[in-house]
């Protein structure tokens, strides 16, 4: 085996066992809630030493909001990759898509073992607790997409350096995603068959849509 071979070798050994401990957080999670799963709890599930889960993780709160920052990475990235002209609904419509052929699972009406609906476990996160350290993270990476989105708004429409549009633009995502992860509880209490935080964040941008083309269209038409 050639020293190349041995090192992709040791990468993928180390990709799967940082998917499995999150795998593996995720369920106990799911299933006993943020604050009653310790980090013993995750190493003994995943079947690795808590030295192991400290070489991938400094804390609880990073492998709880692991698919999300990952989720919000390969958004933002799909986002991007979006051809010109479309408007911001149809970037976020191909988006999605993208992300549902990723394997992420946002865009599914998800359903436990007695058929009771739940979010992804991030958003369950979101939902279920109110700990400064899952809020703060939480905070850090929405802003943080909200800032990467503003800058491509800026560049894609021509805006000037410091132009309030871009960010309303990119607030307008963030904004969606808060009103579905927080609205889906209202909604499957409600609902028998209620949607995926997808479409639920879908419904929110068509639901900003109207004006939101206009600060759009009006720029690529060069109205003021």
């Amino acid at each position: 085996m050639t020293q190349v071979e041995a090192s992709g070798r040791r990468e993928r050994k180390k990709a799967a066992t940082r998917a499995r401990i999150i795998e593996e957080a995720t369920e106990l999670f799911r299933a006993r809630g943020y604050q009653a799963t310790t980090i013993e709890d995750i190493t003994e599930a995943a079947d690795v030493a808590p030295r192991t889960f400290y070489s991938y993780f400094d804390a609880k709160v990073d492998v709880a909001l692991a698919q999300f920052e990952e989720w919000s990475d390969r958004h933002y990235e799909a986002m991007a990759a979006r051809p010109l002209g479309e408007t911001p609904v149809e970037m976020a419509e191909g988006a999605l898509r993208e992300l549902a052929q990723l394997g992420y699972v946002t865009g599914e009406r998800l359903r436990d073992e007695h058929g009771v609906p739940y979010p992804p476990i991030a958003s369950a996160v979101v939902l279920s607790e109110t700990e400064p350290e899952v809020a703060g993270r939480v905070f850090q990476v929405l802003m943080g997409f909200q800032s990467r989105m503003t800058e491509l708004f800026r560049q894609r429409l021509g805006y000037p350096v410091g132009a309030i549009e871009p960010r309303i633009l990119a607030a307008s995502i963030s904004a969606t995603w808060f009103v579905a992860v927080y609205g889906f509880g209202d909604v499957c209490a409600s609902e028998v068959d209620p949607p995926s935080l997808d479409e639920l964040g879908l419904t929110g941008m068509r639901a900003y849509s109207r004006g939101l083309d206009r600060l759009w269209e009006g720029r690529l038409g060069g109205t003021p």
